[in-house]
């Protein structure tokens, strides 16, 4: 975790409290990952040694990689190391730039609002689901997703607060 590089989009240093929680998720995400590689490989020695299949295993692990996704994009938003395209951002002047990576905050921020919106609008209907293999409530899935997405759209409020007061745009 100490190997993040610094951060080269962000225009200042960011919260104590959002860096200690994104690289808390950061490693339960790796943890997540391990498990994935452990009930894989149960799976396969069940299905060879025993002929038998492991569906709680199966479900997990597609659990654990969707929740991983969620976990790192907060840390990776917060570095500014998240997907961005920047060969003509950087050749612009200041003013155009600094709109440039406005925009792109924003539209980060809209993802997110939109997307904890309709997971609202889907949790009010199937919260008390259950899961096919596991039997657990839907809510225990997609409530850890929606409160990495409320930390990524807070995260990417504190981009756009940071790049307005600072007028410092990606170097």
């Amino acid at each position: 975790m100490a190997d993040i590089p610094p951060d080269t989009q962000s225009p200042s240093t960011p919260p104590r409290v959002l860096d200690l929680v994104t690289r808390g998720l950061l490693a339960v995400s790796t943890g997540l990952l391990l498990l994935i590689i452990v009930l894989i490989v149960a799976q396969i020695a069940a299905r060879n040694v025993w002929n038998m299949g492991l569906p709680r295993a199966e479900e997990i692990s597609r659990y654990c990689g969707v929740l991983a996704v969620y976990f790192t994009a907060p840390l990776l938003a917060l570095h500014g190391q998240h997907v961005a395209v920047d060969v003509f951002t950087t050749m612009m002047p200041r003013l155009p730039r600094l709109a440039c990576n406005l925009l792109a905050e924003t539209s980060v921020m809209a993802f997110g609002a939109l997307t904890l919106w309709g997971g609202w609008l889907y949790l009010e209907r199937a919260w008390k689901f259950k899961t096919p293999a596991l039997g657990i409530r839907n809510i225990w899935l997609y409530g850890p997703i929606m409160a990495s997405l409320l930390l990524l759209c807070a995260i990417a409020l504190w981009r756009i607060a940071a790049t307005l007061k600072g007028g410092r745009t990606a170097p």
